[in-house]
């Protein structure tokens, strides 16, 4: 058993905590419990997570960043998202908190901080996480749990963390239920017998009776995947580069040959490919950026963790070609 512990007053500090610190902690998250595990030896034993309040954020985070290392150099730090079977999620904020929740939370200080802002419902960085964890979901057993007691907090009685944020309606195949106890108290129990802690104590027996099969079967999957990876990428560098044509959407020899995408597309992003059609024929067709030409604008809604940050990769990895650019120094944003 291991604990995971920050410092929270880096993210609840006025003038501090941007959501960039979000992202550091999550590679601290991993670096660690990586490095642990290869000096007990332990490399390769399934883990199952247990997160209170925003330790779930910050997981599904870190996971996120786990999954996508897939270079050589980094490779071992993937092993956390591959021997990962199970979380159980204790008043995490999935679709963010209230505006009287955040006062609370502030009230300690002189005034919220930039991170605190960020929990807000409906953030962009929240959207962010959820959106690269939502590919990622169907490979773990999830459980959400909510708080079923207020705060009390200066005469006022609210929801830390709401039941909908706590355990979204939208997220399937995921267990839920709720604890008697504020989002102070839930995580604290009187002893294996308390009937708050029975759901949690057999979601734990179950978790780790399955575990070890699972998690054994991934990683041979895992090792064929990396090594249909390593040979895809030999491939690429020893033939040259072919870009897809069509009759109606030819390649102009001068292809975007300067693209850069902010991070890959996940390598589990599968179907929509007749919004990708449409998106493309909304775009139009192939331009010349520059001169005169006026930008277009292509808006992509839905709701949070449905995949919009995915599926606009997606996009623009498939159909970078199709963009060019007259000066070379010029790199045009088309999403």
């Amino acid at each position: 058993m291991l604990i995971y512990s920050y410092k929270a007053s880096s993210f609840t500090s006025p003038g501090t905590g941007s959501t960039n610190s979000t992202l550091a902690h999550a590679n601290n998250l991993v670096a660690e419990l990586c490095a642990d595990r290869q000096l007990c030896c332990a490399f390769n034993r399934p883990i199952i997570f247990i997160c209170h309040g925003f330790g779930g954020v910050l997981l599904k985070r870190a996971l996120a960043y786990s999954s996508s290392r897939e270079g050589k150099s980094v490779a071992h730090l993937r092993s956390i998202y591959t021997c990962t079977y199970g979380i159980l999620f204790l008043g995490t904020p999935h679709n963010g908190i209230s505006k009287e929740a955040l006062l609370f939370q502030s009230a300690a200080e002189s005034g919220p901080s930039h991170f605190m802002l960020s929990l807000l419902k409906g953030s962009e960085m929240l959207n962010e996480i959820n959106d690269q964890f939502a590919p990622l979901m169907k490979h773990f057993s999830v459980f959400n749990f909510w708080e079923e007691l207020e705060t009390e907090h200066s005469a006022h009685k609210f929801f830390l963390v709401e039941q909908e944020s706590a355990a979204p309606s939208a997220w399937d195949n995921v267990e839920r239920c709720g604890i008697t106890a504020a989002h102070s108290t839930m995580a604290k129990f009187n002893g294996n017998f308390d009937r708050r802690f029975q759901p949690i104590l057999e979601a734990l027996t179950r978790y780790t009776k399955r575990a070890p099969t699972l998690i054994e079967s991934r990683w041979k999957m895992n090792a064929q995947l990396m090594t249909q990876r390593r040979q895809h990428e030999v491939e690429e560098l020893l033939s040259p580069q072919l870009f897809p044509t069509s009759q109606f959407d030819p390649t102009p020899p001068e292809y975007n040959q300067w693209s850069l995408i902010a991070r890959k597309p996940s390598t589990y992003f599968t179907g929509r490919q007749q919004y990708i059609e449409k998106a493309k024929s909304l775009l139009g067709s192939i331009k010349k950026h520059g001169g005169h030409n006026r930008t277009e604008v292509l808006v992509i809604q839905g709701l949070g963790g449905s995949g919009k940050t995915q599926f606009c990769l997606k996009y623009a990895e498939d159909n970078k070609y199709r963009y060019v650019t007259q000066d070379p120094t010029r790199i045009p944003l088309n999403l």
